[in-house]
C-alpha cells in the first residue's frame, strides 16, 4: 500500500515542520521549490500524495501539480494557499488538477485529515485501475491464444517480437508501455482475413503483387476497428491501425500524419515487425538493423538505434529438448511443432511462439488424439 507523500514549498522551516507533524501517517519527503517538486516526483515516485503551496518562485504550485499530474495521473493532488491566490487556486480546483484546497495558516489536524481522505481517494483509483488493467489483460490473453489456434503460424511472430518491443519501448521511454505492448499482441488480429497464400507471401519476404499489397494493407485497419471496441483500448487500436505507416508519410493509412505525429507504438512495432521478417529468412541481425537504417523515410530513426542497443542487451539463450509434461510457461518454440492424425499434418505451434499455461494446455490435450513427436526443442532464458 503506497503512503510516500512528497511535500513542496520554498519555506524550509515549514517543510520541516510538516515533517514532523506527518511523519507517522507515512514516508514523508520534502523538496523545496517548484523544480525540485517536479524532480522528486520522477525520481523516487510514484507519490500516493503531493501537497503543495501555490506561491513558490518561478513555478507556481497550480503549474508543478499539473506537470506531476502528467507524469503521475493517479497521484493526489493537494494545494496550500493564501487568500490572495484563492481565486486562481478555486478555479484550478473547478478544473479537476486539484483533490483539496486548504488555506494558510492551516491547522495540523486539518492537513491530517485531508491526508487520511487523500489516502483513501488513493486507493480508490488505483484499485479501479488495477481491476481494469487485470480485466484488460485477460481479454487481451483470450483473444491471442483464440488467434494462435487459428492462425499459429503468424502468432509464433507475436512471441518473437515482445522482447524487442518491450526494450525499445523502454529505451525510448515509452509514455504508454503497456498498451504498446498490448497492440503488438493484437497486431495481428487483421491477419484472419488475409488467406495463407498471402501471409506466407508476406512473411517470407516475397514481393507483393498489387492487388496482393492492397488486400495486405487493408489489415490494420479491419484489426484496429476490432480492439477499439474494448473499453479503454483506443490508444491500443490507434497503434494497430498505424502499423504499416512510414516516418515519411507513406505506407497505411494514407493520410498527412507523419513523423512524430504517428503513434510511438506504431512506429516500434513498424521497426521490430520488419525486423523479425528479415531475421525469419535467414539475414544476421547485425545485417537486419543495416538494411532497416539503409531504408531511409520508411522508420523512426530512433526506433532503429534503439532496437540496435537493445540487440546489444540481448539476453543469452539455452536450447534444450524437453517431453511435453516438462514445458512450463516462459519457454519459446525453437521450431515449428506439428502433429499428425492418420496423413494429416497439422502445425500446432510455431516457431518463436513464447508458451504459457493455455497454450501448454492445448499440446497436452492434443497428444490424447495427435502423434506429437517428442522431445521437444525449446530455449529459455539464462538467468542474469
Amino acid at each position: 500500500m503506497n503512503r510516500k507523500v512528497l511535500l513542496v514549498d520554498d519555506d524550509q522551516n515549514l517543510l520541516e515542520s510538516f515533517r514532523r507533524q506527518l511523519r507517522k501517517k507515512g514516508e514523508i519527503v520534502t523538496a523545496e521549490g517548484s523544480k525540485a517538486g517536479i524532480e522528486a516526483a520522477a525520481r523516487q515516485g510514484p507519490f500516493a500524495v503531493v501537497i503543495s503551496d501555490y506561491s513558490m518562485p518561478g513555478m507556481n504550485g497550480v503549474d508543478m501539480l499539473r506537470v506531476i499530474r502528467h507524469g503521475s495521473p493517479d497521484t493526489v493532488r493537494v494545494l496550500l494557499t493564501g487568500h490572495a491566490d484563492l481565486e486562481i487556486a478555486i478555479q484550478a480546483v473547478n478544473e479537476g488538477n486539484i483533490f483539496r484546497l486548504l488555506t494558510k495558516p492551516c491547522p495540523p489536524e486539518t492537513i491530517e485529515k485531508v491526508l487520511d481522505d487523500a489516502f483513501h481517494h488513493y486507493d480508490l483509483v488505483t484499485a479501479e485501475c488495477e481491476l481494469l488493467e487485470k480485466t484488460l489483460t485477460g481479454s487481451v490473453a483470450v483473444l491471442c491464444d483464440l488467434i494462435s489456434l487459428v492462425k499459429p503460424n503468424v502468432f509464433g511472430r507475436v512471441s518473437r517480437i515482445l522482447p524487442f518491443i518491450r526494450g525499445v519501448s523502454k529505451r525510448l521511454t515509452d509514455p504508454r508501455p503497456w498498451e504498446t505492448e498490448t497492440a503488438a499482441m493484437l497486431s495481428v488480429i487483421g491477419f484472419i482475413t488475409l488467406p495463407d497464400s498471402l501471409i506466407s507471401k508476406v512473411e517470407h519476404g516475397k514481393p507483393l503483387a498489387e492487388g496482393e499489397l492492397q488486400q495486405f494493407l487493408g489489415h490494420p485497419a479491419f484489426g484496429a476497428r476490432l480492439v477499439a471496441k474494448i473499453p479503454r483500448m483506443e490508444h491500443a487500436a490507434a497503434i494497430v491501425s498505424y502499423q504499416e505507416k512510414h516516418f515519411e508519410g507513406g505506407g497505411a493509412p494514407k493520410d498527412d500524419v507523419k513523423g512524430e505525429q504517428i503513434p510511438l507504438g506504431a512506429r516500434i512495432l513498424k521497426a521490430v515487425v520488419d525486423f523479425d521478417i528479415l531475421l525469419a529468412n535467414g539475414l544476421p541481425k547485425g545485417d537486419a538493423i543495416t538494411k532497416l537504417d539503409r531504408r531511409k523515410g520508411v522508420y523512426d530513426p530512433a526506433v532503429v538505434a534503439a532496437l540496435a542497443e537493445v540487440l546489444k542487451e540481448q539476453a543469452r539463450y539455452t536450447l534444450q529438448k524437453v517431453h511435453l509434461h516438462g514445458l512450463t510457461p516462459g519457454m519459446i518454440m525453437a521450431e515449428d511443432l506439428y502433429g499428425t492424425r492418420g496423413e494429416e499434418t497439422i502445425l500446432l505451434i510455431a516457431k518463436g511462439r513464447e508458451l504459457n499455461e493455455t497454450a501448454i494446455a492445448y499440446l497436452l490435450d492434443n497428444s490424447r488424439s495427435i502423434r506429437i513427436s517428442q522431445p521437444v526443442a525449446v530455449i529459455e532464458p539464462i538467468p542474469a
